[in-house]
């Protein structure tokens, strides 16, 4: 019985073996096919197992989605109650004529006529000029048939006279034999001072050109200037030194552009050396006589 009972014993012991090394066996074979199958398909089972078992850790940015233009909204008028717009007014126009301009420095007949739209003869003819080169500062021009007043930019300042005292009226040349006045012999192209009936101081000096002659009779300095600006159709001269008119434009003056003096110069002024022309400006007045003669 006892050998029996050993016998049994070990046979129970030998098939717990064997269960395990079967047991083994399995685990082995199971593994080996794991690892095949894994190594086969790495990837899949990876990414399978990172949507099981992991959340997604971002989100994708959408990607910018291109908008065509579009013409913007056109406002639809609301309806309103039509307004009568108001009857244009009509202010009268002004009178064609007469219009008077003032004769400014730099100023030539020839665009005072064209800036008015008038005919350079009709002025002349309307003025009674005798020489329509020959314009002065402060010179008023009477304007036929003007449609217009043109426009123009800020005058430069006139210069102030020095005297202003009135002009008397001319008198009998008896006035000569008592006061001072002045004598131009234009065929001799000379000028002399007088105090009553004795000469004070003579000079040579240049009148008018033949086209552009210095007007002859007895007139009165009516303005003085130390200096200003001269203009003619062919000329314009700044700072003309000592200037006294004694006949609208005609003035007697000093000279820095010519020393030709006794030959006929100008365009009808009586030019001086300016030495001359400036004592001869202290000396005379405004109303002083000057009388001109050939």
């Amino acid at each position: 019985m006892s050998e029996v009972r050993g016998n049994q014993t070990s046979g129970g012991s030998l098939i717990q073996v064997l269960k395990r090394v079967m047991l083994a066996a399995a685990v082995v074979c199971l593994s080996a096919l794991s690892a095949r199958w894994l190594i086969r398909h790495p990837a899949e089972t990876v990414l399978a197992e990172a949507e099981v078992t992991q959340p997604p850790s971002f989100q994708a940015m959408p990607l910018p989605v291109r908008v065509s233009p579009t013409s913007p909204p056109t406002a639809t008028p609301k309806a309103t109650s039509a307004v009568p717009s108001p009857a244009p007014t009509t202010t009268p126009s002004s009178p064609a004529y007469p219009l008077v301009h003032v004769v400014k420095a730099g100023e030539t007949l020839a665009g005072v006529a064209r800036a008015y739209g008038v005919s350079l003869d009709e002025v002349v003819l309307h003025n009674q000029l005798p020489d329509p080169d020959l314009l002065y500062v402060g010179q008023r021009l009477k304007l036929p048939g003007a449609a217009s007043i043109p426009e123009t930019h800020e005058p430069s300042p006139t210069p102030t006279p020095i005297d202003s005292a009135p002009i008397p009226s001319l008198s009998t040349p008896d006035e000569m034999i008592d006061g001072r006045w002045i004598d131009v012999d234009i065929s001799e192209q000379r000028l002399t001072a007088y105090q009553a009936t004795e000469p004070v101081r003579t000079t040579l000096v240049s009148t008018g050109l033949p086209n552009t002659p210095t007007p002859v009779g007895q007139f009165r300095i009516w303005v003085k200037f130390r200096f200003d600006d001269m203009a003619g159709a062919d000329y314009y001269i700044e700072d003309v030194p000592y200037v006294m008119y004694f006949h609208e434009g005609y003035g007697l003056h000093g000279v820095t552009w010519h020393g030709n003096f006794g030959h006929p110069m100008s365009h009808g002024c009586v030019n001086l050396p300016t030495p001359d022309a400036e004592w001869l400006f202290d000396w005379a007045s405004v109303g002083t006589l000057v009388n001109v003669h050939d």
